[in-house]
């Protein structure tokens, strides 16, 4: 374990024979006009030492509100990996509120995919006209868009009036819905928890549980790029409110598969420096004010705990060198192998690094 201190358009429902919006590759980010590359202020590093970013006329330190990303890859892999996250959580959480001075919590779950029902699976009774199928709810859209399906029941719900949320077919967009297409009681109807969302730990594990019939094509940068953009954070955007520029940004990213571009139309656009480029973007040109966790294949890392060849068919991780790479570029990061038999050691360490990253902070704006 390593550690260191628009698309145009807005959200809408799609009804049973509604057409989608074009789904395009994100926008790519850049700095905000009269801010620099961070090339002329120091900021103190956690564990000592010092880094550009920053703004002289931003005076007081401290965060008092974080932002939790979680990425986490939903192919079918990745079974193993969500329950290890989702028994890992409230050690996590519970050590965040214990330790950080910030009470103020944003925390969403988004999947590596764009939600298509391509590479999902359909069990339909026609005797009964009933179907299950996955992933959910968006694989619905394509079951009771078949002919004769007016009658049909699909995960319970009923095809005539049936809607399904543009947001569920958008890179970026927090997960309202386990995997089999229950809804997880996140108040207010938002795509991110706050910290007082009731049963915090449950209705993480309902949004974290993102199911295994995703896309094989993982875009987990594509879909980070996606989630902090303006257009999904904006207003009418599908995560409105989510990213905050007074706010630590915590991005976590657990994937089993290489993020690479090597066949055409696979992949993320952009190579590592465009994606930190991006998340700086984001964070208004302060590197600082984000801290980035990676849980990666590492079987190219000396002591690394998955296999140097991968077979996607059994347990393990394809090795990462482009995701290490994004991890490390940041100031603040831990960077720890997705084939561990327990995420709770990464975790906790993270706190201290988040901790130091807050205590660090200085708010844009």
């Amino acid at each position: 374990m390593i550690a260191c201190t628009d698309n145009d358009g807005q959200r809408g429902d799609v009804t049973d024979g509604g057409a989608l919006p074009p789904l395009t590759d994100p926008p790519a980010l850049s700095l905000p006009p009269g801010l620099s590359d961070g090339e002329d202020e120091k900021l103190d590093l956690p564990g000592g030492g010092t880094s550009t970013g920053g703004d002289s006329g931003l005076a007081v330190k401290g965060c008092d509100k974080v932002d939790f990303l979680f990425v986490i890859d939903n192919s079918n892999s990745m079974a193993d990996e969500q329950s290890s996250l989702i028994a890992s959580f409230p050690g996590f959480i519970a050590a965040i509120e214990e330790t950080l001075t910030a009470d103020d919590y944003h925390i969403m779950a988004i999947s590596t995919d764009d939600g298509n029902a391509g590479d999902g699976e359909q069990d339909c009774d026609f005797k009964t006209d009933t179907c299950k199928c996955a992933p959910a709810p968006t694989c619905c859209k394509d079951v009771c868009d078949s002919l004769f399906a007016d009658d049909r029941i699909c995960n319970g719900t009923p095809c005539e009036g049936l809607t399904v949320d543009t947001c569920e077919f958008q890179y970026g967009s927090g997960r309202q819905y386990d995997q089999h297409g229950e809804r997880c009681p996140i108040a207010a109807g938002r795509r991110y928890m706050l910290a007082d969302q009731p049963d915090l730990e449950s209705t993480f594990a309902c949004a974290a549980r993102i199911g295994v019939w995703g896309s094989g094509d993982e875009r987990p940068m594509q879909a980070v790029q996606a989630a902090l953009g303006s257009w999904q954070n904006g207003p009418t955007g599908c995560n409105e409110g989510f990213l905050r520029d007074d706010a630590i940004l915590v991005l976590v990213v657990i994937t089993d598969e290489e993020d690479d571009n090597l066949e055409a139309g696979e992949g993320s656009p952009g190579d590592p420096a465009a994606w930190y480029e991006a998340v700086v973007a984001a964070k208004r040109g302060v590197p600082e004010n984000a801290v980035v966790l990676g849980m990666v294949g590492d079987g190219n890392l000396p002591g690394g705990l998955c296999p140097l060849e991968w077979d996607p068919e059994v347990d393990g991780g394809q090795a990462a060198p482009r995701l290490q790479e994004f991890v490390k570029m940041f100031p603040a990061h831990v960077l720890a192998s997705v084939c561990s038999a327990d995420y709770t050691p990464f975790l906790l360490e993270a706190v201290d690094v988040i901790d130091s990253a807050c205590d660090s902070f200085v708010p844009v704006g």
